[in-house]
């Protein structure tokens, strides 16, 4: 039996961001500089930048993730190294990034899941 289509409305589909989701991505980010102080950054990154920053992260096969909620993406995760130091090279930080009027859906959860779970399949 399935659910209800409401109920399956409400379910975050994730999946490998693609190059298209990077306006999303950056206007996600975004908000998040100039809103919170998590990112650190005090200025938000433009596309190019912020694409460049994906590309380095999936360059090093690492997961690069988006949530789409309501027919958009809504959030985004990816796994990038800790340190550069050879002690930590088993070892990723997650940045987890939810669009504002999605929170509270279970995204954040979802994403960071999915990239731990990438990520203990990494060899």
């Amino acid at each position: 039996m399935t659910a209800p289509k409401a109920a399956q409305d409400k379910s975050p589909v994730l999946r490998e961001s693609i190059s298209g989701d990077l306006s999303a991505i950056v206007a996600i980010y975004g908000h998040h500089v100039q809103n919170s102080f998590g990112s650190f950054e005090l200025a938000a990154p433009d596309i190019e930048e912020m694409g460049r920053r994906r590309d380095t992260v999936i360059g090093l096969d690492l997961p690069y993730l988006v949530a789409e909620w309501g027919g958009r993406v809504a959030g985004f995760a990816y796994a990038s190294p800790f340190r550069p130091r050879p002690a930590y090279r088993y070892t990723v930080e997650d940045s987890i990034y939810v669009a504002p009027d999605a929170t509270g859906r279970g995204l954040g959860s979802a994403l960071l899941a999915a990239s731990i779970a990438q990520c203990e399949a990494l060899e």
